[in-house]
């Protein structure tokens, strides 16, 4: 085990221990049924999405003090999500953001027959579906409060992050500026740092693709946060009941962590309550030929999670 320098806060690590004896699995079950609401609407982005209305509701019932102890209580049913075939090591987190109050449950997510790579970290689903979503993340919560130096590294690319708390339920609460609080941020290359609602201004080259998804593909397209290679990248999916989901690529000033196209629309997948077996087809928004081009992994990717789904790639007009 590695040395821990945080001193945790003993009384509220006792008290959340009582709760959760007598409360806990009632609470994550509450959450995981309100989250459960959004699925299979991705036209309403409210997909593992617990409404701040609930929260206070959850609060008020359960006599809670913060909303921290609801979050910490509730961090079975973003565990139960977790998706580690691989590893077996099974991450809940649970985000909330700063603009609405409500709650976002992330899990970790592995691929097998990829590399290691296409691996979803807990706190890296709750960041880039706050993303998807056009909000930042005020504190996350997590069995321990110390992400791994790649997730460190990925959620310091969000400039609203360095005054993030991270809790847990041993009575730690800390900022993102006390857990890496010399970091390599995107000022080192003279960026702010990803924020909700900037966009890129995209038009996609001559293609077949019905006009629906092609539009979708450029909605998600002016999202993408390239400042470092300026090759955009977004995938759109379409599903078995007709319904479409996407995401698009969010670089990181270390260029490695950064999260691809094919990983945040599986990102938006499984938050909808989506499988890869609904995936029916699959188009790509890359700028071809590009320093990076995101066809060759985006197809490794789909071939593993959906084998019989087409995949259209189109670039964008140069």
């Amino acid at each position: 085990m590695s040395h821990n320098p945080f001193s945790a806060d003993k009384d509220r690590a006792q008290r959340l221990a009582a709760l959760e004896g007598t409360m806990g699995p009632l609470i994550a079950s509450s959450l995981a049924e309100a989250a459960a609401h959004g699925s299979h609407r991705p036209d309403l982005n409210a997909g593992g999405i617990v409404p701040a209305a609930i929260v206070a509701g959850l609060m008020a019932q359960h006599q809670l003090r913060t909303i921290e102890e609801l979050m910490l209580l509730g961090l079975g049913a973003a565990r139960a999500l977790a998706r580690p075939p691989i590893s077996a090591f099974m991450v809940g987190a649970i985000g909330l953001e700063r603009e609405t109050g409500n709650l976002i449950l992330g899990r970790n997510v592995e691929v097998p027959g990829t590399t290691l790579a296409t691996t979803i970290h807990g706190e890296g689903f709750v960041m880039t579906r706050a993303a998807q979503r056009g909000t930042t993340i005020a504190a996350i919560a997590l069995g321990e409060a110390h992400p791994c130096a790649h997730c460190r590294q990925y959620i310091s690319e969000f400039a609203a992050s360095r005054d993030m708390v991270l809790i847990d339920p041993l009575g730690h609460r800390l900022t993102m500026a006390e857990l890496y609080p010399w970091p390599f941020d995107p000022g080192y290359l003279g960026e702010t740092g990803f924020v909700p609602g900037a966009t890129n201004n995209l038009r996609l080259a001559e293609n077949s693709l019905e006009a629906p998804v092609a539009a979708a593909l450029i909605q998600a397209g002016n999202l993408s946060w390239s400042p470092y290679s300026h090759c955009p990248g977004a995938l759109v999916l379409t599903l078995a009941d007709g319904q479409r989901v996407s995401g698009f690529a969010v670089e990181s000033v270390a260029f490695n962590p950064g999260i691809s196209p094919g990983q945040a629309a599986l990102v938006a997948l499984l938050a909808h309550g989506y499988e890869p077996d609904d995936i029916r087809s699959a188009a790509l928004g890359t700028r071809l030929g590009g320093a990076v081009d995101y066809a060759r992994s985006t197809a490794e990717l789909l071939a593993q999670l959906s084998p019989s789904a087409q995949l259209d790639i189109v670039g964008w007009q140069v």
